[in-house]
């Protein structure tokens, strides 16, 4: 099988849309887990207007009926659309495959024209098999529910239809979770995992470029600022004094703490080895993903996927090299085998429900990380040597604040002990 090239979109998830809608040349196949919002409805019109084949399977549920869309429009252009029977199984994720080589994955139909902080991103692949997969199954789970739609219009038994169909793609809709709907959600997991990895990366370079510029002064402006605070209340020995003078002393043992405990920093990387430790992190992610393991192995999964991320975040080549080798000498079956299909069909309704778990607490991650003090000063920041001399600036002038703070209290305790002597 060949390599899938893939990349995952949250801001400009429109704007990628839209030019992989507009270089379509054949047709664009799109099948909906939900409402269809009027961006993306507006993007497959243009298809139609432009003379593609486009086909639109959607839900038949009436929640799943935005009133603004008249479909009409769509089909008078030429465009195939599919509604399915109400109660019909739901997609997992929304998919369009374009051309039978490029599929978008993810919550299309809740797709903005303007940026939106909440939404959840779509997944790009460019993979001839994989759009293969995607146009197939959506191709039998609408036959399938026309078929059924035919049948009982003519009143046999879904039953019957069950047992002579040729295409069955499910047979609960309630446990229904076709493999190529779990690979996307596999996808878009693992691609979601490399995302925060490589946001955890840049806050670890962040972190120790900071360190190196004005780590030690950060560090004698907190040890300045305890003193002094300890200091007054000393002198005051009030209680609200008393409450600062810990705080800034929490402080002081926290920084210190954490310079301690964290990792010698690994040795800088070229753009070449960068681009050789990403492509290392995708294929040992790929393998070690606890989601892709049988469960008796998803312990010793867990473990080593643990030891890929802290190495990868650290920007270690070396770390995540000496594991692909640890792996590689390991049974297949011991640690990383690829995702077994469910057994049952319960088996695999449970599986697409983890990783749907999975996806939105990635997504939680993520944006909690969009919104760390941290990753708000470099979406601003953009010349870290500036930032630093800036900060730099500040602590000093803050030092030389405590500094004069605390010669006055100790020039005030001489005088005050003479005048008592």
């Amino acid at each position: 099988m060949t390599d899938v090239a893939e990349s995952l979109h949250f801001s400009d998830a429109h704007a990628m849309l839209a030019q992989q809608l507009a270089s379509a040349r054949q047709h664009v196949v799109c099948g909906l887990s939900g409402v269809c919002g009027r961006p993306l409805f507006d993007l497959l019109l243009a298809c139609s207007r432009k003379g593609l084949a486009v086909t639109l399977v959607v839900s038949g549920d009436p929640q799943d009926q935005s009133a603004g869309i008249a479909w009409e429009r769509l089909t008078a252009m030429g465009a195939t659309l599919h509604r399915l029977r109400p109660g019909a199984p739901r997609l997992h994720t929304s998919v369009c495959v374009i051309d039978a080589a490029t599929v978008v994955s993810g919550d299309l139909g809740l797709l903005t024209a303007a940026p939106d902080a909440q939404f959840a991103g779509l997944l790009l692949q460019t993979s001839a098999n994989v759009a293969q997969d995607c146009q197939r199954g959506l191709a039998h789970w609408a036959a399938r529910d026309a078929d059924l739609q035919g049948v009982q219009s003519r009143g046999t038994s879904v039953a019957e239809t069950e047992r002579s169909a040729a295409l069955a793609t499910y047979d609960d809709p309630l446990h229904w979770a076709p493999p190529w709907q779990t690979n996307l959600l596999q996808a878009h997991t693992l691609a979601l995992q490399a995302d925060l990895a490589d946001m955890h990366r840049t806050l670890n370079a962040f972190d120790q470029a900071q360190d190196e510029a004005i780590g030690p002064l950060l560090r004698e402006c907190l040890d300045a600022k305890r003193q002094h605070l300890r200091q007054l209340h000393a002198q005051s020995g009030s209680e609200d004094t008393r409450t600062q003078a810990e705080q800034a002393q929490a402080q002081f043992d926290r920084y210190t703490q954490a310079q301690y405990a964290k990792p010698a920093p690994a040795a800088p990387l070229d753009p070449q080895a960068q681009a050789q430790m990403k492509q290392l992190y995708r294929k040992l992610a790929m393998r070690l993903h606890p989601d892709r393991v049988e469960e008796d192995d998803k312990a010793q999964a867990q473990a080593l996927f643990q030891l890929l991320q802290a190495g990868y975040e650290n920007n270690d080549l070396a770390a995540l090299q000496a594991l692909a080798l640890q792996v590689s000498s390991a049974p297949q079956t011991s640690a990383g085998a690829a995702s077994p299909n469910a057994s049952t069909p319960s088996a695999a309704k449970q599986q697409a429900a983890a990783l749907k778990a999975r996806l939105e607490q990635h997504l939680r991650d993520r944006t909690a990380l969009l919104r760390s003090p941290t990753w708000q000063t470099l979406s601003t920041q953009s010349n870290w040597a500036v930032w630093f001399d800036q900060q730099a600036r500040y602590l000093q002038s803050e030092l030389e604040r405590y500094a004069q703070a605390l010669g006055a209290s100790t020039l005030a305790a001489s005088d005050s002990a003479g005048s008592a002597s």
